[in-house]
This record gives C-alpha cells, structure tokens and sequence, in this order.
C-alpha cells in the first residue's frame, strides 16, 4: 500500500473512533448542558427563591418561638429567660421588648381617635412605644426623615448595621433627651458641654434591634449601651424585637440586625465658620475635602468612611451635592458621618456674612469659600481627569500629577475639591484653585471611579 492510502486508513479509522466516543458521551453532554442552564438565568432566580422562602419560613418560625415564650403561661427557655429579666420595672422607661403582635396593635391604635380616658395598661404601654419606633416606620424608599415627618424641631436621621449602630452608641450624647430642652440647644446647635469635641457627640433618640444581636455574642450591643445608662436613666430608647416585628415596623424584611436614630448634627450648622476659623489657626496642618455638586450618595457615604481612616479634618459640601445624613450615605459610610466634621458652604457663609438669607452662587457658593481658603493660607487642589483643550489652559491653573508631589509639599495644609460624578468640578470653582492635580493612569483608561480616585488623592496627599 501507498503511504497516502495508509494515510486515508488512519484518518477513517481515528474518524470512526471518534464517533463512538461522541455517541458513548452523549448522555454527559447533555448533562453537563443541563448544568450550565441551571447555573444561568430563570432556573438560578427559582432556586434563589425557593431558598429565600425556606429561610424566611425558618426565621418566621423562630420568630414566633420567641413570641410564643414571652407570652403569659409559656415556659421561656433559659436565653429569654436572660432577656426577660433585662426589661424589668427599673428600664420600663427606656427599654422595652416588641412583637409583631404589639406592631399591629400600634398600628390599630393609630387609626383610632385618640381617647384622653384610656386606662388600660398595655394600651399605655403601646402608645409609649409607639413614639419611639415612629421613627423606624416604613423607612422602604425613603431616603432622610425630616422634621416634619416626626413633628420633631431638629431633623432626624437612620442608621444601620451592628457596627454602625455600637459606633454611635459609643459616640453618643451621654445625657437623657429632654424635650423641655429642645428648642434652647436649637439655638446654638448641640450642647455647649460637647462643643470642644470635634465633631460633637451625636444625640441619639432610641435603637431597634434583635435579641440575639443586642443579647448575644459576637455583638452584644447590650454591653455597650449598659455603659451609657447611670442611675437607671438612658440617653437614648432601647427597642428589642423579633424579626418579624422589625420587618412590619420598617415595612420590608430586615436583614441587618441593629438600627439606630439619632439627630442630625447642628452644631457647625450654627457654627460652622468659628469652627473652620478657629482650626486652621490651631493647627499646623489643616487636611480638607470639598465637594462640588456630588449627587450620589452611596459615593459621599463611601468617601467619608475613608476620609475618617485617613483622618481628613472636615469634609465642605457645595449647596447643591446631597446631604450625607440621607439613608444610603450613612449605610455606606458604616456611620462614619459622625467622625467626620461635615458643613456646608451655607453654613460658612452664615458666619462669614453675618446673613441667613445671602443667595446661592452658581457654584453653589463652593468658588466664594475656596477664595476664602486660600487667604487662610490653606491651597486648594481641583481633581481633574485629564488637561484641558489649549483654548481653555490660559484660564486655567498649573496641572501637576499626584505622584510628582513631594513628601515637603504634602506636608502643607491642602483642601482637595472634587467634582459631580458624572460632569467634574464646574469651571468656576477650577479657576479659584491654585493647581489641579490628576492621578496618571495606563494608556486607555480615561477615568476611575468618585470613591477609589477621592482615596488614592486623600492618601496621597496625605502621605508624610
């Protein structure tokens, strides 16, 4: 035989091997096909839901354990028993456990008209613990409370998370709330005792949390909120409830195990421009950070949990970026919005000018109060992303890179401005700078993100 007719024999036999092959792992094909949709659309959300709904069934049934036990006759195990215990007569003016059935009531009591004569116990009980999970009530799809929504004279704000909720515990105002007090602290912001810390303690008006995060380890809030509590008074309200009486108060499933509510600070509100004054006088080196219409707040609340690890001084707001205090920002920031002295430019202003009612600016004021900055010696840094076209480059500041900075000139006070996430710092506000400065990047890539670019510039900036 020729070589190319051995050739052809090699090729149809390995032809024939092969299609046996194919025809014997066929089945495993299939099933291996079958494994890869059920790893991708419609199949993976029905399976995610059924173990959804297996969860949920198993925190419900948990839930009315719990519910079950504190009932009258029920025979507490030896944890409730532990918690029972802790809501005794000496704490029934700050600390009280809810249920879901107590929610609903409260709910019913809501929709009464209010009657002076009710002597029932539990309904006075209620209607006390009504006003202190008010706060809490349906918080889905809203992003701040105001003072209007608690018929409060100082706007309130939610915290979320275990950590974020012992942070402000820690931080807290340690003395009672008195609602006789209100409106003399109004006028001057929080109270003159916490006016020498930097930022001032925050007022917190009650926490809402589970029993196992606020009774058992690893986070036992209770050790922390034990420490704020003298002489059987409490400087805030302490509500501790099942799951699913938290999920029927906020009015969606509650995953994080704490929430907190506390009142938004006010202190450089009315004393903004004395503080800011005052700092940059005292200290060698005043670290700033300004924003110019930065308008997601999942961004601001990221940037300021980073501005506290880098200890940035204060953060300035322009008039028109969001307000860190909304939900999202505070959640975001781990409660880090109480670390970080946050003004506004309205607020400097209202000290600087002695007016309440002076307009805002185009800028929204952000160019007025870095004019003001550079002549307390404190040079300003605009974020850019690249340079500018050459028409625009005689009106422009000197550009310099972050990583030609030299560890003499980082040293220096500096207030770094950033800009809307998706428009940059308006080009008033560039102009009043003293340089812009940019992070160099690999060819192709134009642009990073507002958080990781305010945290590469804060930390280089920051470098000693």
């Amino acid at each position: 035989a020729t070589t190319t007719q051995i050739n052809q024999t090699i090729y149809l036999a390995i032809s024939r091997y092969r299609r046996q092959q194919q025809q014997h792992l066929q089945p495993e094909m299939t099933d291996a096909s079958e494994k890869r949709k059920k790893s991708h659309g419609p199949t993976v959300n029905a399976l995610k839901r059924v173990k959804y709904e297996a969860k949920q069934e198993r925190l419900r049934q948990a839930s009315l354990e719990q519910q079950q036990s504190f009932q009258r006759g029920s025979q507490p195990s030896a944890d409730t028993q532990q918690w029972r215990s802790w809501f005794n007569k000496d704490r029934e003016e700050y600390a009280d456990f809810i249920t879901k059935k107590d929610v609903l009531r409260i709910k019913e009591l809501k929709h009464q008209s209010t009657d002076n004569n009710i002597c029932k116990t539990e309904d006075e009980r209620l209607q006390r613990i009504a006003s202190w999970i008010e706060p809490f009530s349906d918080l889905k799809g809203s992003d701040a409370l105001s003072a209007a929504q608690c018929n409060e004279e100082k706007r309130l704000f939610i915290s979320e998370g275990t950590e974020a909720v012992r942070l402000m515990v820690q931080r807290c105002n340690s003395s009672p709330f008195d609602s006789t007090t209100r409106a003399a602290k109004s006028q001057g912001g929080d109270d003159a005792k916490s006016q020498s810390e930097s930022p001032p303690p925050v007022r917190i008006r009650s926490i809402l949390c589970k029993p196992n995060t606020f009774f058992e380890a690893p986070v036992r809030l209770i050790d922390d909120v034990e420490k704020r509590i003298s002489n059987h008074k409490s400087p805030f309200k302490v509500i501790v409830g099942t799951e699913d009486a938290l999920s029927e108060i906020a009015g969606f499933n509650i995953a994080r195990g704490a929430l907190a509510c506390g009142e938004v600070p006010t202190y450089y509100q009315h004393n903004g421009y004395e503080w800011l004054l005052k700092t940059i006088r005292q200290k060698p080196t005043m670290r700033l950070l300004a924003f110019d219409a930065v308008s997601d707040t999942a961004n601001l609340g990221s940037i300021i949990r980073t501005a506290a690890a880098l200890s940035i001084d204060a953060v300035i707001c322009s008039d028109d970026s969001c307000d860190a205090f909304y939900r999202q920002s505070v959640r975001v920031s781990m409660g880090h919005v109480i670390n970080v002295p946050i003004l506004r430019v309205r607020d400097w202003r209202r000290g600087f000018s002695g007016d309440n009612d002076v307009l805002q600016s185009k800028s929204g004021g952000l160019a007025e109060f870095i004019t003001w900055l550079k002549a307390q010696n404190v040079p300003c840094l605009a974020a850019v992303v690249d340079d500018e076209s050459d028409d625009k480059k005689d009106s422009q500041p000197p550009l310099i890179s972050l990583e030609s900075l030299t560890q003499s000139t980082t040293k220096q006070s500096w207030c770094c401005v950033l800009g809307n996430e998706g428009n940059g710092i308006r080009n008033e506000v560039i102009k009043e700078c003293n340089q812009r400065i940019k992070i160099s990047m690999a060819t192709g890539i134009d642009s990073l993100s507002l958080p990781v670019a305010a945290a590469i510039l804060m930390h280089g900036l920051g470098r000693t």
